[in-house]
């Protein structure tokens, strides 16, 4: 078990007396289920209702403060407390506890249309949970000009931005915008 770098105003509650518990030294600890999948607040909850102290820590390789919405990942019990290793809900656990958080990779969708573009995209925009922006390639090339006429989802994807292969991490998560720069079909890339 990981001991935790940072401790988060959650797990010091949990860490505290649980109130309505009582202690028992001489009964076994309680069996306390899996939690991986649930948002930490939940699992905490649920630590509590058991009558077990609890605390969290970041189950990748950085020492981010957990929020009581991010996932739980792995836990591990000792007597009567639990510790949950967790990642932000958008991210996926790492292979163990303490290893790198294995981030969405960007696919190469140059030379698509935009519906092809969007599709391989999919699984990347939940992850993100932020949309794709279509951009136009060229100075007053607007894939907007006509909304909800369908006909910039036959564009051609010309570049995009960020490049084929590069990590969709932090950065990526909270910062920056993914961008396809397109052209119309009867036009070529710049």
């Amino acid at each position: 078990m990981r001991s935790p770098v940072r401790v988060s105003a959650l797990a010091l509650a949990g860490a505290l007396a649980v109130a309505g518990c009582v202690s028992d030294s001489a009964s076994a600890p309680p069996e306390f289920t899996s939690q991986r999948g649930q948002a930490l607040g939940k699992a905490q909850e649920r630590a509590r209702q058991a009558c077990l102290t609890f605390s969290s820590h970041d189950a990748g390789e950085g020492d981010r403060v957990p929020r009581a919405d991010w996932s739980v990942c792995f836990q591990s019990q000792r007597e009567r407390s639990v510790e949950f290793a967790v990642v932000r809900k958008a991210e996926t656990c790492p292979g163990a506890d303490g290893q790198p958080i294995p981030w969405w990779r960007m696919p190469d969708v140059s030379w698509l249309s935009v519906s092809s573009a969007r599709a391989e995209l999919t699984g990347v925009e939940a992850a993100l949970t932020k949309g794709v922006r279509l951009v136009g390639a060229r100075p007053g090339v607007n894939p907007h000009a006509h909304p909800g006429d369908g006909a910039s989802e036959s564009w051609t994807v010309s570049s995009q931005r960020p490049a084929p292969e590069t990590a969709l991490d932090e950065r990526w998560q909270a910062e920056e915008d993914i961008e396809l720069l397109v052209v119309p079909p009867d036009a070529r890339c710049p």
